[in-house]
């Protein structure tokens, strides 16, 4: 049986407002130099981004808590990048009940190190120089067979700073969400199979907001990602479907984000 997952780590920050820089700001994309430095001296293997890690090393009743996430030389981002990962952190500790799970008033609690973990990793995509898309996996063990996996994405605008959602994405976000449908169950139906498992699909790839709401822009179009046991069993691992730009243009894209 998996551990108790956490509610709504998507939702723990507010996206940022639209608008145009500052004078402070860089040009989209671009790092200030003291930032690529930096970068470079941290041994980051990624381009114009320094990495950062929240790191709490927990103890009897605190959780392990290790996130990785980036910074991109846009101050206005990096807030808001950086309030999200320390957001996830602060809500898994809260959410925690130590006493709840047992983990408070034993005899041997001073002896044990941290019983629950969080650990976040994150891979960037750059669609464009317009836009930039961050993929964050978020592992969290709070007692069971095994833990939980959530793949969270922030997707942003390199000319406004915005955090971009659906309806930022596509001027029909409603056709977006049934061609994006469509396509995923082709796709999980060819590489799952079907039988018992069509049901699963069936209502994990509807054409709903919450079935589509990890996305991740690539030069290519999008990288639809899918929870663990959303689609298929936890066996079968968190599903990943790659679909083209060109079969999204019946939802009238937004083509600069893709660079187009």
């Amino acid at each position: 049986m998996a551990g108790a997952a956490l509610p709504d780590l998507a939702v723990s920050s507010p996206e940022l407002p639209a608008g145009g820089l500052s004078a402070e700001d860089t040009a989209a994309g671009e790092l200030r130099g003291s930032d690529a430095a930096a970068a470079e001296i941290s041994g980051s293997t990624r381009p114009g981004i320094l990495d950062h890690q929240i790191i709490r090393p927990g103890g009897p009743g605190t959780p392990l808590i290790n996130i990785s996430y980036p910074s991109l030389g846009r101050s206005d981002i990096d807030a808001d990048i950086r309030h999200w990962a320390t957001s996830i952190a602060d809500a898994f500790e809260k959410h925690l009940d130590t006493e709840g799970f047992g983990l408070s008033g034993r005899e041997d609690a001073a002896e044990q190190g941290p019983s629950y973990e969080l650990w976040g990793s994150c891979d960037v995509s750059r669609p464009s120089d317009a836009a930039i898309s961050l993929t964050f996996e978020i592992w969290t063990y709070t007692g069971g067979a095994h833990g939980n996996q959530d793949i969270i994405t922030l997707n942003y605008s390199l000319i406004t700073g915005q955090r971009l959602g659906l309806v930022d994405l596509f001027e029909a976000p409603e056709t977006a969400l049934q061609l994006m449908s469509d396509w995923s169950y082709r796709e999980l139906s060819r590489r799952l199979g079907g039988g018992r498992l069509g049901q699963m699909l069936r209502d994990g790839a509807a054409p709903t907001v919450e079935n589509f709401s990890s996305l991740t822009l690539t030069p290519a179009g999008l990288l639809i990602n899918f929870q663990p046991y959303q689609v298929a069993p936890w066996a079968a691992g968190a599903q990943k479907v790659e679909m083209p730009l060109d079969e999204l243009l019946g939802a009238r894209p937004l083509l600069s984000i893709w660079g187009r």
